[in-house]
């Protein structure tokens, strides 16, 4: 009881109707016909039998439908062009692979999964490349070497393309469904260009999803199984048949021929057993129905019975039919529209013009929408003005105290230095003030962020005279990548002001910059005085942190804030060390030319 109602609970809205429906006529029609059944025991029989080959075949058919709409599910696999590319990269190109299989997921496997929205299957995928992929399964994987050794093997290898029904092929599938016992159809994946064979593909179905097609179809004294070509049962009402096999019986030579019944004895009991065969898999559906509750308070007037039985049974099935599809059409619509807005659609608009409440529900639906698409193009123009506000706070530095000092060196230098030294000084202050409070891009290549640390620290080092030298030492390869415009100049800064100018005699700055893993480092360290020691924070934050948090890291906070606002949290600065020996700052930022290749990131 408990199972059936979790079968009622998960099922569609338009089953759900459906079943009401029908449980709301077949109680009065079970009533009526327990006080009119007066058929013969043989004409019960037959018409017994006539009946449950009529409801086995509607099973049949509805299992062959399933088969027909998989085998339609692995055809779009095997013409996948963009499958066929996953499956022919190179096996050691991982990250290649692994984005590749990302996409495929979320714009296939997935995809098709719902487009058989009553299908309840689970998709493998096993290149010879390395490439193996699971619907909802991402756990360790076994590869396609685990499966060469199974019999079945070798026969999909034979049908060359063709499909393969196989029950339990492998024990190493279970987690991939969560279920011990399940049919798989298998097939090789080719190359149309060359006939080479690139995977193999395994559409499985669980156990539970083959009982939902018949469990309903079963009394309460009846109970059904379905079995393979080879004779094992692969679903059964009782749970402990799966996997037995039926060829031990003494009555599995009787199963000739496409359907039929006939009378056995199980345990001392005449038996009832109908089957009919689903000539796509090659299953055996049969139902083993009791001879005494058939002949139970039955008469002659079952004849009558049955035909107003039956007369209503389809009537019911039609109507109800009619009435839970129509309600549950718009449903399923707004339901599809959910899911498209769930995966990041928001241009997504339902189009049910209903006067009802399904129609008033999809006004809010579509309203909402409207609303998050708004709130989300604002919060994309507020975060633009944040960066521009951020960008015209650090161009704010060049300030006047800072160009009162520059010019107070230079007309120093005029009396004390020669005319090309002041000149120097004269040009680097020029294009630093050029480029640093322009209005280009925030994003500026490193060889330019670095030409205007060069002219920064041309102004210092005449500011400074013989107590400061800075050393570059910057891979020339990563020149043409870009960077944030003024990133590196407040580190620098602090640097100077904060751990070189406090200490007695020279200090000196090295500014290193390499490429690696795809991402750019590059580390300013200085031999100052260093960032006084803080104490250990009792909620257990990194030094970096407690640096940052202190009135020292100011400077270092901004550059922190927008290097994770622009690259995100996996990337910033961190503060390597700090003592009496010095500063060094190590920052870390994604590897692109162009601004859309950070969206990769």
């Amino acid at each position: 009881m408990m199972f059936n109602w979790m079968i009622i609970k998960r099922s569609s809205v338009q089953h759900k109707m459906l079943i009401s429906f029908l449980a709301l006529v077949v109680l009065p029609l079970g009533v009526f016909s327990y006080f009119s059944l007066t058929i013969t025991r043989n004409t019960i029989e037959e018409q017994a039998g006539a009946a449950k080959l009529k409801s086995l075949g509607l099973i049949s058919q509805k299992l062959g439908i399933m088969a027909s709409d998989l085998n339609a599910i692995s055809n779009i696999y095997f013409s996948n062009e963009e499958l066929r590319s996953l499956l022919k990269s190179p096996s050691g190109n991982q990250a290649y692979q692994e984005r590749l299989q990302q996409q495929f997921l979320t714009k296939l496997i997935v995809t098709y999964r719902y487009a058989y929205t009553w299908l309840e299957y689970y998709t493998s995928i096993f290149g010879f490349n390395g490439v193996e992929l699971h619907t909802f399964y991402n756990g360790p994987k076994f590869g396609i070497g685990a499966l060469r050794n199974y019999p079945w093997f070798q026969e999909v290898e034979k049908q060359n393309g063709g499909i393969v029904w196989e029950s339990n092929p492998s024990t190493y599938l279970t987690p991939t469904l969560n279920e011990e016992h399940y049919v798989s159809a298998i097939r090789l994946l080719k190359d149309f260009e060359n006939n080479s064979t690139l995977g193999l593909l395994m559409i499985n179905v669980g156990e539970s999803f083959l009982y939902k097609q018949y469990a309903a179809a079963a009394t309460a004294d009846e109970q059904m199984l379905i079995f393979d070509n080879n004779g094992i049962v692969i679903s059964a009402a009782d749970k402990k048949r799966l996997g037995d096999s039926i060829r031990s019986t003494s009555y599995f030579a009787q199963f000739a021929g496409a359907e039929g019944h006939f009378n056995v004895k199980i345990d001392g009991k005449p038996v009832l057993v109908t089957y009919h065969k689903v000539e796509s898999t090659d299953w055996t559906i049969v139902s083993y129905t009791p001879l005494d509750t058939l002949l139970q308070n039955l008469n002659k007037s079952k004849w009558l019975t049955l035909i107003v039985l039956a007369a209503l049974l389809v009537l019911s099935v039609l109507v109800s039919y009619v009435i839970a599809s129509r309600l549950s059409v718009p449903i399923r619509r707004l339901y599809t529209s959910m899911k498209r807005v769930e995966m990041g659609d928001l241009s997504e608009r339902s189009d049910i013009q209903n006067k009802d409440e399904i129609g008033e529900l999809a006004f809010k639906f579509n309203r909402m929408v409207g609303r998050i698409e708004e709130l989300r193009d604002r919060v994309i123009v507020e975060q633009d003005l944040k960066r521009k506000m951020e960008l015209q706070n650090l161009q704010s530095q060049i300030n006047t105290h800072f160009l009162y000092n520059t010019l107070a060196s230079i007309r120093s230098m005029l009396i004390t230095d020669s005319v090309d030294k002041v000149d120097h000084v004269i040009v680097s202050l020029v294009k630093l003030l050029r480029k640093t409070l322009s209005d280009e891009s925030e994003y500026i290549t490193i060889a330019e962020e670095l030409d205007n640390l060069h002219n920064y620290v041309n102004i210092q080092l005449a500011r400074q005279y013989d107590k400061l030298q800075v050393h570059f030492k910057v891979d020339e390869q990563i020149g043409s990548y870009r960077t944030l415009k003024l990133l590196l100049q407040p580190i620098v800064e602090n640097a100077i002001f904060h751990g070189i100018e406090p200490m007695t005699g020279s200090g000196e700055i090295r500014i290193a910059g390499w490429l690696e893993n795809d991402e750019i480092l590059l580390r300013i360290s200085d031999n100052g005085v260093g960032i006084a020691e803080l104490e250990d924070d009792k909620d257990g934050d990194s030094f970096t942190e407690n640096i940052l948090a202190s009135a020292s890291g100011m400077g270092l906070r901004n550059v922190q804030s927008r290097l994770k606002t622009h690259f995100g949290e996996r990337f910033g600065l961190e503060v390597e060390y700090s003592n009496e020996q010095g500063t060094s700052i190590l920052l870390r930022w994604p590897v692109f030319i162009r601004v859309e290749e950070l969206k990769q990131h």
